[in-house]
């Protein structure tokens, strides 16, 4: 298992370039080992147009099984929580 920590990229997450580079990091762990976590406990928000960017994206190309499976996030607060689910929910709208 790999943990990520996201701090460095906060405590607010609201660039696609940043969104790029966390979700090219994630897919390239992803490649290389089973489970991922990423911890986001520094984190206070995100743009929802990352959270699709990042989450949506990997949801959708994983399949919802497997991205339960694969991906654990750490740290989120109920809020991050909901910008994480609505940013999926986008993602699967335009699919």
């Amino acid at each position: 298992m790999k943990v990520i920590d996201l701090n460095s990229y906060g405590p607010i997450i609201g660039s696609k370039s940043v969104g790029g580079e966390i979700y090219v990091l994630i897919k390239g762990e992803l490649g290389r080992h089973d489970v991922v976590t990423i911890d986001i406990a520094g984190i206070k928000s995100m743009a929802t147009f990352c959270a699709k960017q990042i989450f949506g994206k990997l949801y959708i190309e994983l399949g919802s099984k497997l991205f339960f499976e694969k991906i654990i996030i750490k740290g989120a607060d109920a809020d991050l929580r909901t910008i994480i689910q609505i940013g999926i929910q986008h993602a699967i709208e335009e699919t």
